[in-house]
């Protein structure tokens, strides 16, 4: 068998819940099996809505061959380089959106991704998880009228069931300069048009001259679904949102099982050794 049995084959993983296992870490096996990956061709990369500065201590662990979706595919970031190869950016509809929203649902917590960090708009205790979780720095601002560089994204947090109210809303009044999709159980967020993980995916595949057929992309929730329906080869973790499941073309163990090892291996028996 050929040393390098896995040219031509791009794997793009999510990150949370399908990657990384509870305690947020990436486990020997799925780093040995994405080690192996690599030395034997295969080109690997991650898939988040994590933003850059949050990946690079993983990418730093990880063989990265190929750029990153980050910002849930508003940007793609070469971390061997340190360079943005692509992005987009929300609209001048996203402030107005925005304050409705933030009017009418008085308690839902606010980040806005721009610069290097998220500028807290209004905090709750879901954003106040997820500050301490990635470890952001800067204070709440009041309003975001003084937010000068481009926003790449939006993000709602809340309760679940709040979240699901503000859903809702949203579908009731969609602006079609923004896409909106729900990224955990308390995350709803606003990305710019065309700017979906599905989307940055096919960009990607263009950039790296990868047959999207070859391309295999793995996800557990539904701001993976786009890229989930792109790919090749689109596989939902056991432990994915029932939607992702029925999407997707076929299905691996759970995350904490180590999903990205199992798909690894699923690859090398069942596709390149045939």
């Amino acid at each position: 068998m050929s040393k390098q049995r896995f040219e031509g084959y791009l794997l793009v993983t999510d990150m949370d819940g399908t990657l990384l296992n509870s305690g947020k870490k990436i486990s020997p096996e799925n780093k040995q099996a994405i080690e192996m990956f690599v030395e034997n061709g295969g080109l690997f990369t991650l898939a988040t809505g994590r933003i850059t500065s949050s990946v690079q201590r993983f990418a730093d662990q990880l063989p990265l061959n190929a750029p990153a979706i980050v910002y849930n595919g508003a940007i793609i970031h070469d971390f061997d380089k340190g360079i943005d190869v692509w992005q987009r950016t929300l609209g001048p509809s996203a402030g107005p959106i925005l304050s409705r929203v933030m009017d009418k649902f008085p308690g839902v917590g606010v980040e806005i991704y721009c610069g290097s960090e998220p500028y807290f708009i209004r905090e709750n205790q879901t954003t106040d998880h997820h500050r301490r979780m990635e470890n952001f720095n800067r204070p709440v601002i009041e309003g975001f009228d003084s937010l000068k560089d481009p926003w790449f994204k939006v993000l709602l947090a809340w309760e679940p069931e709040r979240l699901d109210e503000i859903e809702r809303y949203i579908a009731e009044t969609e602006d079609e300069d923004v896409t909106w999709v729900r990224s955990d159980d308390k995350y709803f967020e606003m990305l710019p048009s065309g700017a979906t993980k599905g989307h940055a995916l096919e960009h990607l595949v263009e950039i790296m001259g990868i047959d999207m057929a070859k391309c295999i992309a793995m996800g557990d929730h539904l701001n993976d679904l786009e890229m989930i329906r792109r790919a090749g080869v689109g596989i939902a973790v056991a432990n994915a949102h029932e939607t992702l499941l029925s999407a997707s073309n076929r299905s691996c163990c759970h995350h904490e099982e180590n999903a990205v090892a199992d798909v690894i291996a699923w690859l090398d028996r069942e596709v390149v050794s045939k």
